[in-house]
């Protein structure tokens, strides 16, 4: 069973904290937070480690057993050294490995592959050092403006690829197709959340090829825009779940299910 993640940002809570209390409450795995290259988050964690809210997201996270998925995001267009202590990079990985993360996010600068492949290769190496996974967004105007220049950027290192889908528009056989052709550099899939709270229609099992070690995530892809404040952020995941589900649910177990019902 894929493991189901929210990144907070898609929550109308901007308190970390209360986002790992709606997540438990909704059945929802992982969660996921900004803490760095977003300016509503600075005052948060600006003192990195030294931050007043760490210990107590890192107790609300042991006591919920909700896990942290990733953290986010370094910036490569941010020419800063990944082991400068001072800098949102090094904040980021150290983050991260504290939070007992699997991933911490980046995103590519405008630049050419060859010199973010550097870059990339650079912050790989010491995300190793932090037991991390970095994982590139792919965003429209950088070098990784698509999922496969993204590939290109990340080859040759542990780091993996961010891969978004938006159920109403997504070609079923296309989503398919990168999802084997990415292979071990698919990170997670990260689904629109504005389109989970909503009837899925012909969506479903459009995520039925996902091998089960690969999160799914509730959240917002770039090209998405903002998804609408929740009135209540655990009814909202609670139907941004079911709708996970029928995504992810075989045409097998869909035609079983559908025999039952008849």
């Amino acid at each position: 069973m894929n493991r189901v993640a929210v990144h907070q940002s898609v929550l109308s809570t901007p308190d970390p904290v209360a986002g790992v209390s709606a997540a438990r409450a909704a059945g929802v795995d992982s969660i996921g937070f900004h803490v760095a290259s977003i300016a509503s988050v600075e005052s948060l964690w600006d003192k990195g480690a030294g931050s007043a809210l760490l210990a107590t997201l890192v107790d609300a996270l042991l006591v919920s057993r909700v896990t942290a998925l990733d953290v986010g995001r370094v910036d490569l267009d941010r020419r800063g050294d990944p082991t400068d202590v001072t800098g949102p990079q090094y904040r980021v990985l150290d983050l991260g490995s504290r939070l007992g993360c699997q991933f911490v996010t980046v995103r590519a600068a405008e630049g050419g592959v060859g010199e973010n492949r550097d870059r990339f290769a650079e912050l790989d190496a010491a995300a190793a050092r932090r037991a991390v996974r970095p994982l590139l967004v792919p965003i429209p105007g950088t070098a990784a403006g698509g999922v496969r220049e993204a590939a290109e950027i990340v080859r040759g290192t542990r780091g993996g690829v961010v891969l978004d889908v938006r159920p109403r528009t997504a070609d079923p056989d296309e989503v398919a197709e990168l999802i084997a052709e990415l292979g071990d550099a698919l990170g997670y899939v990260r689904v629109a959340a504005g389109e989970l709270d909503v009837d899925m229609g012909p969506a479903t099992s459009l995520l039925a090829t996902l091998p089960p070690q690969v999160p799914v995530v509730i959240g917002s892809p770039a090209d998405a825009g903002d998804p609408p404040a929740p009135v209540d952020d655990v009814e909202f995941l609670i139907r941004c779940r079911a709708g996970l589900d029928r995504l992810l649910i075989h045409p097998r177990a869909l035609a079983a299910e559908q025999g039952l019902r008849t």
